[in-house]
């Protein structure tokens, strides 16, 4: 896109002024030139052409993985006429995002640039309803299986990178008594997987409510997270409190209870917080049970006395929006920069050229946008960082917002681990983590992956 340079900002007011206080002849003032173009019109390294998208005026180069991404000499040609900053045929490292200012006469355009290594990769690996665990890193996929199948015959379903080939195909039956070898085949590079299928006593996951039944849910979040957890993952039963207080669910026999409340009130519903149910849930945390809390559940964990410090999230707000309520004017998500490789991080499809972020939800649909999160940079806080919360609380911020480099500024997502005989809780409360949506979510696979990494880490 073309823009006004900034310097040209005084010189047209001086111009006007000039104009209104002398009597110069307009030839004495130069014209503003705008008659060129300002593009990027191929980008090359090594001879590999970069991807320029014109919409975003972004470019990505794609190299093997042998390439020094940070030793890099682009060859770059630009609109006639035009000079582009930094110029091609010098050594860069595009290794991380780099700007490039393309200048023509009194118009620019900047280009972001980045180079990545060529990466085939799962995106998905799932026999029937169990979901495997994809650490794209290590190239490794772990899957829990029942004890007491047959894993001779096995037919695994998968997602890979777009235009990669795999061998074994998806849909072919295998042999999973021992790990089997995946390979995939992309852009002229293979990568090897090694798959693992680990016979287990699998406990079902629970999802608690307040309504009597999952059928009865009528928050269309809450509705739309129950049913993607029905039909993905393999053995689900919703726990009403109801049930809870009136003793006709046996805790004992699930792995995590997942809680998911967002409605127009941050306040936790009346019977949630009654002695009877409260006290069954931190007998069932005590004895190794696990929790997955998100949005305003989130504030849960201190009324089971969770965290070591006894408080809720310190920073509440959204709870007066509606479904559509707020416009994504970009994409929302969670940055978790040193914690990349823990287990919920997985196998999630992140920006090119980046390994400490991952988007959520896409640009363009709207969301309630409902937020309980811990903030650690405000001056109304009393714990100024998230080291301070974690020493007092037990917790340890897995990540912040998408645009917080730093991830810890705010506690966007968390983790109260295991101690001792007690079980582990995740918390997630940001607006980035929305099921139900006024548009299509380009990112849902991501929301998805997140869940199914989160309940795993939780159920092992």
């Amino acid at each position: 896109m073309k823009k006004a340079i900034y310097y040209l900002i005084p010189f047209v007011f001086t111009l006007f002024l000039g104009l209104n206080f002398t009597s110069c002849s307009d030839d004495d003032h130069p014209a503003l030139d705008v008659s060129g173009e300002t593009k990027i019109l191929s980008f090359k390294v090594d001879g590999t052409e970069g991807a320029i998208d014109e919409t975003g005026n972004t470019i990505t180069v794609m190299l093997p993985q042998t390439a020094d991404l940070t030793k890099l000499t682009p060859q770059i040609e630009t609109s006639p006429g035009a000079t582009v900053t930094p110029q091609g045929g010098a050594e860069i490292d595009l290794s991380k995002m780099t700007t490039f200012r393309v200048v023509n006469g009194n118009l620019y355009s900047d280009y972001k640039v980045v180079a990545a290594h060529i990466i085939g990769k799962f995106m998905a690996f799932n026999i029937g309803k169990y979901k495997g665990t994809i650490d794209n890193e290590a190239k490794t996929i772990h899957i829990r299986y029942p004890k007491t199948e047959d894993v001779t015959k096995l037919i695994p379903e998968f997602t890979v990178t777009e235009g990669a080939a795999v061998s074994p195909e998806s849909g072919q039956a295998v042999d999973f008594s021992k790990p089997v070898k995946y390979t995939i085949s992309y852009m002229g590079q293979t990568f090897e997987y090694t798959v693992t299928v680990e016979k287990a006593d699998i406990k079902p996951i629970g999802y608690l409510g307040v309504y009597n039944t999952g059928d009865a849910i009528d928050n269309e979040d809450e509705k739309a997270a129950y049913s993607w957890l029905v039909n993905n993952m393999p053995d689900v039963q919703y726990i009403s409190f109801n049930d809870i207080k009136n003793g006709t669910v046996n805790l004992d026999e699930f792995a995590v209870l997942w809680w998911y409340t967002d409605g127009s009130t941050r306040s936790l519903p009346t019977v949630a917080t009654e002695s009877a149910i409260t006290t069954s849930l931190k007998a069932y945390y005590a004895n190794g049970g696990s929790f997955f809390f998100s949005s305003w559940a989130v504030q849960y964990a201190a009324t089971l006395g969770i965290p070591k410090d006894g408080k809720p999230a310190n920073n509440m707000w959204g709870e007066s929006n509606s479904a559509s309520q707020v416009e994504l004017g970009d994409d929302w998500g969670i940055c978790f920069t040193g914690n990349e490789s823990h287990p919920v991080f997985r196998g999630l499809n992140t920006p090119v050229g980046v390994n400490n972020k991952v988007y959520l939800l896409g640009k363009g649909i709207k969301v309630k946008a409902h937020n309980a999160i811990w903030n650690f940079v405000e001056d109304w806080v009393e714990y100024k960082s998230a080291g301070d919360w974690s020493a007092a609380s037990g917790g340890v911020c897995l990540g912040s917002f998408h645009w917080d480099d730093s991830g810890k500024e705010r506690a966007v997502i968390f983790e109260y681990p295991k101690e001792g005989t007690s079980g582990a809780t995740v918390c997630i409360g940001s607006e980035a983590y929305d099921w139900s949506v006024d548009g299509t979510n380009t990112l849902q696979g991501n929301l998805e992956q997140l869940t199914t990494n989160i309940l795993n880490y939780l159920s092992n």
